[in-house]
């Protein structure tokens, strides 16, 4: 039986990164990863010529310091997304051209929707008492934006905008788990402005987790899913390998499919099984060139009745127009068969960027609900009454059990950013559980 120090159970960023920090602690650490790949929910497709195309987890923001040491570390080179020119905001009757994050709306509409989020980013700075929290959780982000958006106008954006940053319809997630993302990112003006100043991989997102992967080494071991771990208080035993410790490195509806001997403690079990994982759908149709520059457009569409699109194009490549699709928009789109898909995706390109768009030369998909090994995305979600019950247990160790992946983190979660930062966390938590680990903690580079 195979002895290492640590086994850390999935190769996505959260699970590489902490393998890549307890290697630098000078432990022997052995990554087991159930696909035949790495990098989790990113991934990246390769296009004639050699171009990446991004069809999962994408974007670096200035504030995402860990994933930029990174992509120094490894040379992974960024470029700044196109920008340029106006935004569309479209729907199955009109189609009207904007400059700035939010579409214009009539004066009274934009007066109330700049209040809600006033009065969304106070509650994101607020100490809040246990009953606040409380009530928050019992209450759904759909219920909160009806009683302070009586407008219909800006009730409609703020639910498509707050929908699609969810993954998930917003009747199904709680006050409390929103204001806890926005206030992982900073606050909303610096969610907002991150998004807004947020770059790409010249070779694809995905980049610095093969270069982790292939510095590991035979330490990484695909198609090795792990169906049980058995923790007997001396070491953990997982797919015949003994180890001090372990980190499972799943979203949380995934970690509980794995068979835990002993049980793991009832707030935990509870836990996975009342955060699914949201829906996204992410598609790429492909030009010859990017021609909606030339149209004084930036690529970025926000379509009411379908999915938001942006310019995903790298510099002297190929223009890429990059769909995103998500909760319940994106379920209404997997139910149809793939040519029918396309072509109701295809008629949203072309009432955001004009009938050029018909005609992609290539067309990439990928729905993440249907992926064995992530059943979703961006990211696992917490519906009313899941975090101030069994929230604690989303990061707490059961006894030699460590748990990351980007829904643990507590910035930035549900970013890459997020799940870097949760697995050195996790990492960190082995090099001071274990006494002969303590000396070894790592600083970050």
């Amino acid at each position: 039986m195979e002895m290492p120090d640590a086994v850390v159970v999935g190769a996505g960023y959260a699970g590489l990164c902490a393998a890549r920090r307890l290697r630098t602690a000078g432990l022997d650490v052995l990554v087991l990863e159930a696909s035949d790949r790495v990098g989790g929910r990113t991934l990246t497709a390769r296009l004639p010529g050699g171009w990446a195309l991004d069809l999962g987890g994408q974007w670096i923001a200035p504030a995402h310091t860990r994933f930029a040491a990174l992509a120094r570390a490894y040379d992974a080179k960024t470029f700044t997304g196109h920008t340029q020119g106006d935004n569309v905001l479209v729907s199955q009757t009109s189609h009207r051209r904007f400059s700035g994050r939010l579409p214009p709306l009539p004066p009274h509409a934009t007066a109330v929707l700049a209040l809600a989020l006033w009065k969304l980013d106070r509650l994101t700075t607020r100490t809040l008492t246990t009953a606040q929290a409380e009530r928050l959780d019992s209450t759904t982000v759909a219920t909160w934006l009806r009683r302070r958006l009586p407008v219909p106008q800006a009730h409609r954006l703020a639910e498509a905008i707050l929908g699609a940053e969810l993954s998930v319809d917003v009747a199904s997630v709680s006050m409390l788990a929103l204001i806890t993302a926005i206030r992982g990112t900073g606050g909303v003006r610096a969610g907002t402005e991150a998004e807004t100043t947020a770059s790409l991989f010249v070779d694809g997102a995905d980049g610095p987790a093969r270069s982790i992967a292939a510095e590991l080494g035979d330490a990484v071991r695909l198609d090795t899913p792990v169906t049980s771990i058995h923790d007997t208080g001396d070491d953990v035993h997982i797919a015949g390998v003994r180890a001090a410790r372990a980190i499972v490195a799943l979203p949380p509806p995934l970690a509980g499919r794995i068979h835990y001997t002993p049980a793991l403690p009832a707030a935990r079990d509870q836990l996975t099984q009342r955060t699914p994982m949201g829906a996204a759908l992410k598609t790429c149709a492909v030009y010859d060139t990017p021609f909606w520059r030339g149209d004084g457009l930036s690529g970025l569409a926000l379509d009411l009745d379908g999915p938001m699109t942006l310019d995903a194009s790298r510099p002297g490549g190929p223009g890429l127009l990059c769909t995103l699709a998500n909760g319940p928009a994106a379920r209404r789109l997997t139910r149809l068969d793939p040519a029918e898909r396309k072509a109701t995706i295809v008629r949203s390109l072309v009432r955001g960027h004009g009938p050029r768009a018909a005609h992609p030369v290539d067309w990439h998909e990928k729905n993440w609900s249907d992926d064995p090994y992530c059943r979703g995305g961006y990211n696992a979600y917490f519906p009313p009454g899941v975090l101030t019950t069994v929230g604690p247990a989303l990061r707490t160790p059961v006894g030699r059990v460590h748990w990351a992946g980007s829904e643990t983190a507590t910035e930035w979660a549900g970013y890459i950013e997020g799940a870097i930062r949760s697995g050195e966390r996790a990492a960190d938590e082995v090099l001071q559980a274990e006494t002969r680990f303590r000396d070894r903690l790592v600083v970050p580079d």
